[in-house]
């Protein structure tokens, strides 16, 4: 991954700013860039067949979005906070790609990373209950997010996290009500959370616990 990221930095390391709910790209349009996240947020959306705007992924800083798997792009990616992220085209991409290859295989963890945030979408919405789900949401974005002071950013609307979890918005409401309830997790701010006991929350995504 880093010799990956080395030739690209070698052709572009301008970062551009987007501000929140600004769109990167849209579902359909043509693969002609990759987006690489320096910084902030971002969300992918799709639109069902009977209009529901559907959440399918998040996407953090060092994830690489809208690869060439296909010639159009298979989904929307929007800003979830002020990020920065910088475009290289598909093209260089390809080429940097290849490159790498020749000298690592393991480099494909670009592919993987994109693929994997859907993945983990799949595998939250396989737990039994809501409860469960979002306890498993929660542990994985703890995993990506930022901390200041033993805190992660939660910069996301409930709406996006309800559409993620195929859940309402009251539904996470009362989920996280519920983990502080059980003093699991701490949210001093409600845009910031702490996991107070990590093992506990384990055992509520795994159902074990209820």
């Amino acid at each position: 991954m880093q010799m990956l990221k080395h030739n690209l930095f070698e052709q572009r390391t301008i970062g551009m700013p987007a501000s929140c709910g600004e769109t990167l790209f849209l579902e359909g349009e043509p693969c002609d860039e990759v987006f690489e996240i320096r910084k902030g947020m971002a969300r992918a959306v799709s639109m069902s067949r009977e209009g529901e705007r559907q959440i399918l992924a998040f996407f953090f800083p060092g994830d690489f979005i809208g690869l060439p798997l296909s010639r159009h792009h298979r989904y929307s990616v929007e800003a979830v906070t002020d990020l920065v992220h910088v475009r290289h085209s598909t093209q260089r991409w390809q080429e940097s790609l290849a490159r790498t290859c020749q000298e690592d295989s393991s480099m494909l963890k670009s592919v993987w990373r994109e693929e994997k945030a859907f993945i983990e979408r799949g595998l939250i919405l396989g737990r039994v209950g809501a409860l469960a789900r979002l306890s498993a949401f929660l542990i994985v974005l703890s995993k990506h997010l930022p901390t200041e002071h033993g805190l992660c950013a939660l910069e996301l609307p409930q709406t996006d996290i309800a559409s993620y979890l195929a859940a309402s918005p009251e539904t996470v409401c009362r989920g996280l009500k519920r983990l502080r309830e059980m003093q699991i997790i701490a949210m001093p701010r409600r845009d910031r959370f702490a996991i107070q006991y990590p093992a506990r929350l384990e055992l509520l995504a795994e159902g074990i616990l209820a």
